[in-house]
């Protein structure tokens, strides 16, 4: 139990008894004990165990070091009894305070100078002030008081000196933790095997060790028998590294005194010297450090596990929970059998990023705990975690929806439209409150209620001030976002295991010549079942999951195989267009793949057109500009693709190498009934024929559209009109009539 004091700098309790009675108990427990320790002794003539320092050390330890005169007195009891000498018994009087008195002062000041920040440094501590202070001292004035008072006996001096030092440690490092032990409670301690004081496997081994050394011993077998007692050794470790540290003193205690007794007795039986039943002593001496310093490091090795699971679940810079330790409190609080409702409130600072770059990061991050702060005092709190940088959620009590508004407002009002002050500028804040009220019978799991919560801010980011936006999260809200959850993980499992099929869609190209043929490849995802999955269906769903790029790369490696495995296809193909979606725009190593790929399946760049859509590359035009310029490079054809629906100027027609533009079908459905529609159109061929770029018309339907189209100029069709989207071998088979008709 030292060992835990020194590091937790908790030893200045004090032993609550009066003085008088306090003083009676050291004493009658120093006289007990040695009466036990000559008991186990077993007419040795000498002890194996001195125990009055140890029950010293363990008042001095909880008193201070005026309280080992009380065992002390205890101690010069019994060696008046055993040794009828006035001198003897002043002689054990002084050498049973004095040690252990230097080695407590001498701890506590190593502790007030440098506190030990590990158990293993302070087992170390307590182990040399025990063996390097305590027990030398304490030999040295037994040797010398023994001497004068003529009890010294037989042994010579020096040999008196190693035996007290011997024993008077061993009785230190067993009697003092064991007492120490007494009036703490188990420890509160991750990972200790059982909440019992004593380990009773271990115990129930060391007897049966005894019980097997003393049959050995019966039968003749001495040396044998004395060699099955070092599987002690295993038998502390074992327990050291289970328990905790009362449990471990405890146990070593009362498994150390069979073992002494039986050695003794055995030595008696023998007849062998007073060297050779100290034995057992050393045996125990060493076993009891080494348990020490195992306990200390098993001690350690759990500690540092139970921080880095609090820091896995918690927000080192606030002090609340992690995203990861709220999914784990809800999921506790939500499989309670019996269980409250709760809200779940999210708080986002909208312009927390210009606060960062404004004010600096240490500012930033006082604005982080001040909101932290804040939600933890809000009424009926459960747990508080941050998100990310400028998000937190809150966990609630609540009983209805408008309990859950009550709070939110009340954060919302607290936060938004403060004025943050730092010595390098004052922003207001902006914030964004979403909340839930998630019923008891609800059958949902944490993920499901972020989920929830996610939809529930984007909702508040919506709407004009406030923006606060509070729904009670009802089962019909869980099943169908948990069936959109499905329809995702169905389509990632599709991209996943490559189900899929080309499918390609022909295009009217008056370059091209006599039976060559331009098309566009285009995915269908294939089912469990082998069906087909319309692009609405998926298209969208992919995007949400992040799986384009994966898409993206599959739709290229399989194109450029088939067609390497086509060559007469290969041959008829005058252009191959291939979409390329937002996400692979932004991945740095789809044009070294592309690259990867052309090379191996040795298909001619020109006969290839990718295309990036509008949007995407005004989201991302560094991006976009990059990958453009690796592709033309190669010698692939660019095309701008659904142009007009990203409200792009005809700058970005300037900034792209591009030889394809196809104007959305948004603009050629009506293109005939709406001249908003046709003035788009035309605006757009005149200025793609100034730079050169050839315009494709998409969802071409009938067959006014395209004899407008044909009037305009717009001489690349593309749509149902035109041909439908068939499985990519066909479009070979079976040209489209339309196209042929059109260009006659």
């Amino acid at each position: 139990m030292l060992q835990a004091e020194l590091t937790s700098r908790a030893a200045s309790g004090r032993i609550s008894l009066p003085a008088f009675p306090r003083l009676l108990l050291g004493a009658a427990l120093a006289l007990v004990a040695c009466l036990l320790a000559r008991l186990v002794s077993f007419g040795s003539p000498e002890l194996l165990i001195w125990p009055c320092a140890g029950v010293a050390l363990a008042f001095a330890w909880r008193g201070g070091p005026a309280w080992t005169l009380a065992p002390a007195l205890g101690g010069a009891l019994w060696a008046w009894l055993e040794f009828r000498n006035a001198g003897a018994a002043a002689a054990i009087l002084v050498a049973s305070c004095a040690g252990p008195a230097l080695a407590v002062t001498a701890l506590r000041r190593l502790n007030d100078w440098k506190p030990a920040e590990y158990r293993l440094e302070a087992a170390v501590r307590w182990v040399g002030a025990v063996v390097l202070i305590a027990a030398p001292l304490d030999a040295l004035l037994a040797t010398a008081g023994l001497a004068l008072s003529g009890s010294a006996g037989e042994l010579h001096p020096a040999q008196r000196f190693m035996l007290w030092w011997l024993v008077d440690a061993l009785g230190i490092l067993l009697i003092a933790p064991a007492l120490l032990a007494v009036r703490r409670p188990r420890e509160a301690e991750p990972g200790l095997a059982g909440s019992s004081p004593v380990d009773a496997p271990a115990f129930g081994l060391t007897l049966l060790v005894v019980a097997a050394s003393l049959l050995l011993s019966f039968l003749g077998y001495r040396s044998h028998a004395y060699a099955l007692a070092f599987l002690y050794f295993p038998i502390v470790a074992w327990t050291a590294i289970r328990t905790g540290e009362r449990a471990t003193a405890m146990t070593l205690l009362l498994t150390a005194l069979p073992l002494l007794m039986a050695r003794a007795h055995q030595a008696a039986l023998a007849g062998d010297g007073a060297a050779r039943t100290l034995e057992a002593s050393v045996l125990l001496f060493s076993a009891v450090i080494v348990a020490t310093m195992l306990q200390a490091i098993a001690s350690d090795r759990r500690i540092a596990l139970a921080r880095v699971a609090q820091q896995a679940r918690q927000d080192m810079s606030t002090g609340l929970l992690n995203d990861r330790g709220l999914i784990a409190e809800i999921g506790e609080r939500l499989s309670l059998p019996t269980r409250p409702d709760y809200g779940l409130i999210g708080v986002h600072l909208s312009n927390f990023d210009t606060v960062n770059d404004l004010c600096g990061t240490l500012q930033a991050l006082q604005l982080e705990q001040g909101a932290a702060a804040l939600l933890m005092r809000q009424p009926g709190t459960r747990a508080a975690a941050r998100l990310s940088a400028g998000r937190f959620a809150l966990l609630i009590e609540a009983e209805s929806v408008t309990d859950v508004r009550a709070v939110a407002r009340e954060v919302y009002s607290q936060l938004n439209g403060q004025l943050f002050r730092t010595e390098h500028g004052s922003v207001r804040l902006q914030l964004c409150v979403g909340g839930l009220l998630i019923d008891r019978n609800a059958l949902i799991n944490s993920e499901d209620c972020l989920t929830s919560l996610a939809d529930a801010m984007a909702i508040a980011a919506s709407v004009r001030d406030p923006q606060l936006f509070v729904e009670p999260l009802s089962q019909t809200m869980i099943d169908a976002r948990r069936a959109h959850q499905g329809k995702i993980e169905h389509i990632r499992e599709a991209i996943r295991d490559k189900r899929f099929v080309l499918h390609a869609q022909p295009i009217v190209d008056p370059d091209a010549p006599d039976g060559m043929l331009s098309y566009e490849i285009l995915i269908r995802l294939l089912d469990r079942d082998g069906a087909l999955i319309r692009p609405p269906e998926f298209l969208s769903l992919a995007v949400q999951a992040q799986m384009t790029p994966t898409m993206d790369r599959g739709v290229i490696r399989q194109a450029f195989s088939w067609l390497a495995e086509h060559p007469d296809a290969l041959a008829r193909t005058w252009k191959c267009s291939i979409n390329l979606s937002g996400l692979t725009m932004s991945d740095g190593m789809i044009a070294g793949f592309i690259r990867e790929q052309r090379a191996l399946h040795r298909i001619p760049a020109g006969k290839i057109v990718f295309e990036i859509t509008e949007s995407e590359a005004i989201r991302n035009p560094a991006a976009a500009s990059r990958l453009v310029d690796e592709l033309k490079a190669e010698g692939f054809g660019i095309a701008l693709d659904d142009f007009g629906t990203g409200l792009a100027t005809f700058e970005y027609l300037k900034r792209f190498p591009l030889d394809y533009l196809k104007i959305d079908g948004s603009f050629i459905r009506n293109l005939v009934s709406n001249p908003i529609d046709e003035e788009i159109v035309l605006s757009t061929v005149r200025v793609a024929r100034r730079l050169n770029i050839r315009t494709v018309a998409e969802h071409v339907h009938n067959q006014d559209t395209l004899d407008r189209l044909a009037d305009i100029g717009v001489d690349h069709l593309q749509g149902d009109w035109i041909g439908r989207a068939a499985p990519l071998d066909q479009i070979f088979t079976a040209p489209a009539r339309r196209a042929a008709s059109s260009s006659a």
